[in-house]
C-alpha cells in the first residue's frame, strides 16, 4: 500500500506541524495500515510515537513494529501517556477513529497542539471537550490524501516518494497486514503524478493492471496495461492480490 498509507503517514507527520527530531507524536488506531506506516515513517524522521489501540492483544504487536509507547485507550489515557513519556510535550495527535477517541487524544496534547482527523472507523461523530479549544488553544483539522494529490506539484510528489524510498526495505507486514511492496516505483510515481495533474496515464506492462473500474477481476495482474481516464476514481487497491496498487 505504498501509494496510500505511507504517503498519508508522511504528510501527517511533516505537512501540518513542524516536528524537530526527538519530538513525540500520538496516534490512535496504531495497528491500522496508516498507524503502522506512521510508526515506520516516524522512525525515519527521528520522531517518537505514542500509540493508542483498542485491544490489549495488539499492544505487543505494535511494540514489535517499533512503537515507543503503546497503550490501550481509556479515559485516563493522558495520565498514562504522561507517565510513559516523562511528561513530554506533544504537539500533534492523529485520529483515525472518531467518536470519543479524539477527546482522549486531545487530553494528551500540549497547549496549542493540533489534532488531525484523517478517518472515522467508528462511524460515529467526533466528540471533543470545548475547553480544549477555548482554554488550551488546541485546534482540529482534517486531512485527505486525495486533496493533497490534487493540489501538489509533481516535484512535491517526487520529493515525498524520495523520502519514503527507504520503506521499500522494510518487510511489508510492518506497514500493513495485506501490504505488498512489489511494484515498480517509477511507474507508481508517474501514476500519482498523473493523478495530481488529473490526466490520463498508461502504466508499464509490469505494473498491476485493470482495464475497467472494477475490483473483482482475478486476472488483473496478468493484463498488459491500463489507462486511467478519470484518476480520482482509481485511488485504491486491487482486491485480488495483497493490496497491489492499481
Amino acid at each position: 500500500m505504498m501509494g496510500v498509507n505511507p504517503p498519508t503517514a508522511y504528510l501527517l507527520l511533516t505537512d501540518i506541524v513542524k516536528l524537530p527530531r526527538g519530538s513525540w507524536v500520538i496516534q490512535n488506531g496504531a495497528n491500522s495500515g496508516v498507524g503502522r506506516a506512521t510508526v515506520a515513517v516516524a522512525k525515519l524522521q527521528g520522531l517518537k510515537t505514542g500509540n493508542v489501540v483498542r485491544r490489549d492483544e495488539v499492544v505487543e504487536e505494535v511494540k514489535a513494529l517499533g512503537g515507543d509507547v503503546v497503550l490501550v485507550d481509556g479515559p485516563d489515557l493522558a495520565q498514562r501517556v504522561t507517565a510513559e513519556t516523562g511528561n513530554a510535550r506533544i504537539t500533534l495527535a492523529l485520529d483515525g477513529v472518531s467518536d470519543a477517541a479524539p477527546m482522549n487524544l486531545m487530553s494528551c496534547l500540549s497547549e496549542s497542539g493540533v489534532l488531525v482527523s484523517y478517518g472515522g472507523v467508528s462511524r460515529k461523530p467526533m466528540l471533543v471537550q470545548s475547553g480544549s479549544l477555548i482554554f488550551k488553544k488546541q485546534t482540529i483539522r482534517g486531512f485527505w490524501l486525495l486533496c493533497w494529490y490534487q493540489s501538489a506539484k509533481p516535484d512535491e510528489i517526487t520529493a515525498m516518494f524520495d523520502h519514503l524510498a527507504p520503506l521499500r526495505r522494510i518487510p511489508s507486514h510492518t506497514l500493513s497486514e495485506q501490504g505488498d511492496m512489489s511494484y515498480r516505483a517509477g511507474d507508481r510515481l508517474r501514476f500519482v503524478t498523473a493523478l495530481a495533474a488529473k490526466r490520463s496515464f498508461t502504466a508499464a506492462a509490469s505494473e498491476c493492471s485493470v482495464t475497467q473500474p472494477t475490483l473483482s477481476n482475478p486476472e488483473c495482474r496478468r493484463l498488459p496495461s491500463f489507462t486511467v481516464s478519470a484518476p480520482q476514481t482509481f485511488l485504491g487497491f486491487c482486491a485480488c492480490a495483497k493490496g497491489v496498487p492499481y
